[in-house]
């Protein structure tokens, strides 16, 4: 028996290590390629690189509510048999959606400029934004498959994968661009190295699934129409916050410049990237698993879930985001290596990076209500802190002024997660939630601050060497938040479920 429970602990400790390191090698690998693009096509080509991206991660954010909704059944489902060739079939029709509006936007794109119609773009402008069109629908794809694999348990192969497609994408750009420099030639790699990407990681989840491909039909317009109405709220959802946190970038490119852009991109990636990877792999270890147990009923599982959810999302989090913030500029030189553009980074990346923290440190919430299935609520959170972002946004860069543009963008994050607690407290009873974040959020973070703010201070004392200096008080620092988080827990994981503690005194 004591073999037995090893063995599961460490194919448990096995897969979280494999989704961590999926998720986080993967866009490591993102951030490795990006300075070099910037190098190789010079800054106001940059720029429009940047637009291209921000609109990838915009896509992959709004992907129609696919994603979290296939991945949410995948989870339920994963079980059952019967249930999981039904979420396989709603997967492959969510394929063909998403081809439909990717060659519609292909067929627009080039027949303008060949019906010789007054557009203001070249039959070469129209391929690439074709091009655009089949990448992001690739890359949503991709993701909806990926987050599939996550949900069956199949981490270990979607974390190859992950890495393996980010790092065989940005490499074989770099290849072509050295020879090649051109926007349009970047576009054609990420397409071709995306389609094989796709193909391969599909063809290991329907393996994984091991669903059936008989007795339905494919184009069953009936059930497309039923997959698009479950998916009406979380559009709105995704659509809002996905607008907002991405469209940034457009907006500066339009009322300032290409090269400005392209300096914003660069601070927000720094802010909201590093602290993202970090807190990515925690959501898609144990969403699957809350909205698992809320629909088996198991509320003292919930419980210990919940709590072992928002302990390790602050161990992992808060020491990063500190060290980040605090030594800011030895993490920006070791990145991009330019000490003007460092400089000019410098004045905006602390306000998105406060923003961002705090975003990171509330998936939780958005977890359950999703597992809850409080849609609408999570679509009038994000169309309303959206509407507000994007009208604070164009007034301020209108103005060219980046740190205001800054300053809207942590409002949006703070409104954000302001809301998804207050959302949460009043399902779960403001009492629970006062003891769950006080010993949950406020807790580890007080232990970890001032951990990580001692040693800060020891280093730069006694000159320690650079390298050292910079991980070494993130890391015992967030180790010492560890051992206080695994104290708790292990005082309070047998409490009961959300709904019996609304009756706790």
């Amino acid at each position: 028996m004591s073999r037995s429970r090893s063995s599961h602990g460490f194919a448990i400790l096995a897969d979280f290590v494999s989704l961590f390191a999926g998720r986080v090698g993967g866009i490591l690998v993102t951030l490795f390629f990006i300075p070099q693009y910037n190098r190789l096509l010079g800054a106001d080509a940059f720029g429009a690189i940047a637009v291209v991206l921000s609109l990838q991660a915009f896509f992959l954010m709004s992907d129609l509510g696919l994603a979290t909704l296939i991945s949410r059944d995948t989870a339920v489902a994963r079980d059952n048999p019967a249930a999981l060739a039904a979420v396989a079939w709603t997967r492959r029709r969510a394929e063909v959606i998403l081809a439909v509006l990717a060659l519609g936007v292909l067929a627009v794109a080039i027949s303008l400029p060949l019906a010789g119609a007054p557009v203001p773009w070249s039959l070469t402008a129209g391929v690439n934004a074709g091009l655009i069109a089949i990448l992001m629908v690739l890359l949503v794809g991709t993701n909806i498959v990926q987050l599939s694999l996550n949900a069956l348990g199949l981490y270990r192969a979607g974390a190859g994968i992950s890495v393996a497609g980010a790092l065989a994408r940005g490499a074989a750009t770099v290849i072509v661009l050295r020879s090649m420099p051109s926007f349009s030639a970047l576009l054609q790699v990420q397409v071709a190295m995306a389609t094989v990407h796709f193909v391969l990681a599909r063809w290991v989840l329907e393996r994984g699934c091991a669903a059936s491909t008989d007795g339905e039909r494919l184009l069953n317009l009936p059930e497309m129409m039923r997959l698009m109405r479950r998916c009406t709220p979380l559009v709105l959802y995704t659509l809002g916050g996905a607008a907002a946190v991405n469209l940034d970038k457009s907006i500066v490119s339009a009322f300032i410049s290409l090269k400005i852009a392209g300096t914003y991109f660069l601070a927000t990636t720094y802010a909201l990237v590093p602290v993202g990877i970090l807190s990515g792999p925690i959501n898609s270890y144990f969403a699957p698993r809350v909205a698992h147990a809320r629909h088996a009923g198991d509320s003292v599982r919930e419980y210990r879930l919940a709590l072992t959810f928002q302990l390790v999302l602050m161990c992992i989090v808060v020491g990063p985001s500190l060290s980040l913030a605090f030594q800011m500029s030895d993490w920006l030189m070791l990145w991009l290596h330019d000490a003007a553009q460092v400089n000019r980074i410098m004045i905006i990346a602390p306000i998105l990076l406060a923003g961002g923290a705090l975003s990171a440190t509330g998936y939780y919430p958005t977890t359950y209500l999703i597992a809850a299935e409080d849609n609408g609520y999570l679509a009038r959170l994000s169309i309303v802190a959206a509407i507000g972002v994007l009208i604070a946004t164009p007034f301020f860069a209108a103005h060219h002024d980046l740190v205001g543009v800054a300053w809207s963008y942590c409002a949006f994050y703070a409104a954000g997660f302001v809301g998804l607690w207050l959302r949460l407290a009043s399902r779960i009873g403001w009492g629970a939630m006062a003891r769950f974040l006080a010993i949950a959020y406020l807790m580890p973070m007080l232990v970890i601050t001032l951990a990580y703010l001692s040693l800060h201070a020891v280093a730069a004392a006694f000159a320690v060497p650079a390298p050292l200096a910079l991980l070494g008080p993130m890391a015992v620092a967030s180790a010492v938040g560890m051992l206080a988080c695994a104290a708790v827990f292990l005082r309070e994981r047998n409490r009961p479920g959300w709904a019996a503690q609304k009756e706790i005194p």
